[in-house]
């Protein structure tokens, strides 16, 4: 008789989510370093501050940050592993509010790098994205997307092996001094004027 046994599993990671839950509407969340599990919901304002030792892990699904507020910051992260759904826009963020801030991050072997859809007066600055490098160059996603989107402000991002950085339907946009390499285009306009 052959007796099996249970194989361990490995730990997960503890979620980010409570802790970003039990943060006080504008006070700061500074994480303990380590390896978080997404997916995080943002849904008042505040600042998440990594200091450059945390990591949040998506685990192959979905979107890792969803930015559904106004006025927060997220900074000095390592975001990773999001999902492959171009459909879904997974992404390291997604921003669906107006004055935020996402700087100083590191996004990698996220389908798309930062999205923003009808969001407004936004600064993105100062990360370094890259896709998904199994996929091939027109199934990778774009490293900043801007949707309907006016007055963000897209500066000194450095992406490698991602899509494009595109602009869609958008005016108004500051985009400047960010450095593109291994992509299709560095950066790609679609029916937008006055950026």
């Amino acid at each position: 008789m052959l007796l099996l046994l249970p194989q361990p599993s490995l730990a997960a990671h503890p979620s980010l989510q409570k802790l970003v839950d039990a943060t006080e509407e504008n006070g700061t969340l500074i994480p303990p370093p380590g390896t978080y599990s997404g997916p995080v919901i943002i849904d008042s304002p505040m600042t998440i501050d990594g200091q450059g030792k945390v990591t949040i892990d998506n685990g192959g699904k979905g979107t890792v940050i969803l930015l559904d507020t106004d006025g927060a910051t997220i900074k000095d992260l390592h975001l990773t592993n999001s999902g492959e759904s171009a459909n879904d826009l997974d992404s390291g963020v997604q921003v669906r509010g107006n004055y935020n801030v996402i700087k100083d991050n590191v996004i990698d072997d996220c389908l798309f790098g930062v999205d923003l859809q009808q969001s407004n007066n936004n600064i993105v600055r100062r990360n370094s994205i890259s896709s998904k490098l199994h996929l091939g160059l027109g199934q990778k996603g774009d490293s900043v997307r801007l949707w309907y989107s006016f007055n963000n402000k897209i500066l000194d991002n450095s992406t490698i092996n991602v899509r494009d950085m595109v602009v869609w339907y958008s005016a108004d946009n500051t985009i400047a001094r960010n450095t593109g390499s291994d992509g299709r285009y560095s950066l790609h306009f679609m029916y937008s004027r006055y950026n």
